[in-house]
């Protein structure tokens, strides 16, 4: 990043800082469930699908709150959800590590809890904040943002897992939490309120902000219905079926936690990549073939780990590719939906968008858990995924693309 480009956008770019960072220790803390369910297990004597279901739940709270979340974001900016998310997911970790001994406080305090910090320090929020304060490097922005999700869990997730060896679990929770608070508090200090147009907006303020007037106008724009379908498909073979059931499935293959943590953190670190050059080409090509192409790839890339089971270089082969693809669809899916849904309402149309890559994931996570309870195997699971994928492609490739000439003057909300 040149010293010129930050200082075409130097309020834009400190966003960008604090975001980047959020979302590192949110999907982070989010992901330490999968390093956590073979432990758990073992010391609690809960089974596979409980802990699956808890994984559900979280990302059910997760959809429920989205859009409100995302409405919120609409009006206020990202000061106070950032630091209040950060502030409650960081205690979520400090109880989980200190109380937690019974299922109903993994219900109740891991999951419902956790999952409102999360859903306040999540990629439609920060991606949302991101499209308010860019126009010309507005893929390239949400890109570095989010690349704070492969960035964090390649280095905290194998963290983690090595803080467990060394001081068990308890105290790595309770440690992770504290400097989660204390990064709600850099962040409250380091942003400022945005309520009074603090933004740069593409479009005339006249647009009405009422949630009954969002909701209309995404239910009539053919492009929210492709986008949520294959968004939802997105949040099943991620979050759902691959972020809870990929570190479980490798130790029930026989490999070491440590060895299957570091795969994940190769995963997350080729996040890094695949966001990056995502942003780079949300910026310069057809949107809708690229998003259809990242789901395509996806798909074809599950047949790998039917296979893992017998050559551990095939799970970091996956890792690298299914690292690459896996949040690549987040730059074009937040410039589509600048474009054709909005921006001045792009947090509640993200919002939604979450609630249904929540639901999938939901699902992906309780029938993943639930599978290898009946039948002690995950085949079924990923191929599952496989055709899913495919559908999602397919959905993308549906949506009309905005002439490259006409970006900058979107209406706020496209009908197709």
């Amino acid at each position: 990043m040149t010293p010129a480009l930050i200082r075409s956008n130097p309020r834009g770019w400190l966003v960008v800082l604090v975001a980047f960072t959020a979302l590192s220790f949110s999907f982070s803390s989010r992901n330490t469930l999968g390093v956590m369910i073979p432990g758990w297990e073992q010391e609690f004597g809960w089974t596979r699908k409980f802990l699956s279901s808890g994984g559900a739940v979280m990302l059910m709270v997760m959809a429920f709150l989205s859009p409100i979340a995302g409405s919120l974001i609409d009006r206020f900016g990202p000061r106070w959800l950032f630091a209040i998310g950060l502030g409650t997911f960081g205690g979520t970790m400090i109880l989980t590590g200190t109380t937690m001994t019974a299922p109903w406080q993994f219900i109740v305090v891991f999951c419902i809890l956790g999952g409102v910090g999360y859903t306040l320090v999540g990629l439609p929020l920060t991606s949302t904040s991101i499209a308010r304060l860019f126009v010309t490097h507005r893929g390239l922005a949400t890109s570095i943002t989010s690349s704070g999700v492969g960035i964090g869990q390649l280095l905290l997730v194998p963290l983690f897992a090595a803080g467990i060896a060394a001081v068990g679990w308890r105290t790595a929770y309770i440690f992770f939490g504290l400097i989660c608070i204390g990064l709600g508090f850099v962040a409250f200090r380091m942003l400022r309120d945005e309520r009074h147009g603090a933004v740069r907006l593409s479009e005339p303020r006249e647009q009405a902000d009422t949630m009954l007037v969002k909701v209309a106008l995404l239910a009539r724009a053919p492009t929210f219905w492709l986008l949520i379908g294959a968004y939802t498909v997105c949040g099943f073979t991620t979050a759902g079926i691959v972020k809870v059931h990929l570190l479980p499935y490798a130790v029930s293959c026989g490999y070491p936690l440590v060895q299957s943590a570091a795969a994940f953190g190769v995963m997350a670190g080729f996040n890094v990549v695949g966001m990056l050059l995502s942003g780079w080409l949300t910026d310069r090509v057809n949107r809708p073939m690229l998003l259809g192409g990242v789901y395509f790839i996806r798909a074809l890339v599950f047949i790998l780990l039917v296979y893992v089971g017998a050559d551990i270089s095939l799970l970091f082969l996956f890792a690298v590719i299914f690292g690459t693809l896996d949040f690549a669809t987040v730059p074009p899916t937040a410039g589509i939906v600048a474009t054709h849904l909005g921006v001045r309402t792009m947090g509640f149309s993200m919002g939604v968008l979450f609630a249904g890559h929540s639901v999938g994931a939901a699902a992906g996570a309780f029938l993943g858990g639930w599978f290898y309870d009946l039948y002690a195997r995950y085949d079924g699971v990923w191929l599952l995924g496989l055709g899913l994928a495919m559908v999602a492609a397919v959905l993308s490739w549906s949506i009309r693309e905005i002439p490259r000439e006409d970006l900058g003057r979107a209406p706020a909300a496209a009908a197709a």
